[in-house]
């Protein structure tokens, strides 16, 4: 089932919007590399990224308040744009912060054990996922792949829980160290972060009809 009867302009808009969350897929593709092959200068290439995606979000949010002032604007959908916007703006925010503490992990020569560094980039792959599902979403108004993203969260958030309790239990077995623990656990809340944001644009954009 897909959104019916958009106009050409709000068509346009999505996207736009589209576009966005397939530069954040192109920033978390950089940041995995970055962080399986210990290279910092990748991680300095995908920080360069955002900026361009927070000029689109501030372009589409001109555009937007503009439209609401015509006589004939849909001010709720309107609304409801800009809401989804700043949705993978905070998406963004969060690869940033991933970015950072990838890139604290590699400047500070700071060690996983081969099962921590297995599931951050398990869940790196599945948020590259999400993030390309979301882009196809907004470009075909698509409710399939909205449901589908909608329930990977769900599962990658029983996922995470799992992976939580299984680091707690090798950090009292002495099996992580401290900084270790840090710098994983803020990659895992951060990376969630995208995740979370990410899911609710879309479940924004089907409350439009």
């Amino acid at each position: 089932m897909a959104i019916k009867n958009v106009s050409d302009d709000i068509k346009s808009v999505l996207e736009r919007i589209g576009s966005m969350c397939f530069k954040a897929e192109s920033i978390l593709n950089l940041c995995m590399d970055g962080f399986m092959k210990h290279k910092v200068d990748l991680i300095d290439e995908a920080r360069k990224v955002s900026p361009a995606i927070r000029t689109e979000g501030n372009e589409l949010r001109t555009l937007l308040s503009k439209k609401a002032t015509e006589p004939d604007a849909n001010k709720e959908l309107i609304k409801s744009l800009m809401s989804i916007v700043s949705s993978i703006e905070m998406a963004v925010t969060g690869l940033d912060s991933t970015l950072q503490h990838v890139r604290a992990k590699i400047s500070e020569g700071v060690l996983f054990s081969d099962k921590a560094v297995g599931e951050i980039r398990h869940l790196f792959k599945e948020t590259l996922d999400i993030l390309k599902t979301a882009g196809d979403t907004l470009v075909t108004k698509n409710e399939v792949l909205m449901k589908y993203v909608v329930d990977k969260y769900k599962n990658l958030d029983e996922i995470v829980e799992g992976y939580a309790e299984g680091h707690e239990e090798r950090l009292i077995k002495g099996l992580c160290q401290p900084q270790a623990s840090t710098v994983y656990l803020n990659i895992m809340d951060s990376i969630m972060t995208v995740v979370w944001h990410t899911k609710q644009a879309l479940a924004r954009l089907f409350e439009c009809r």
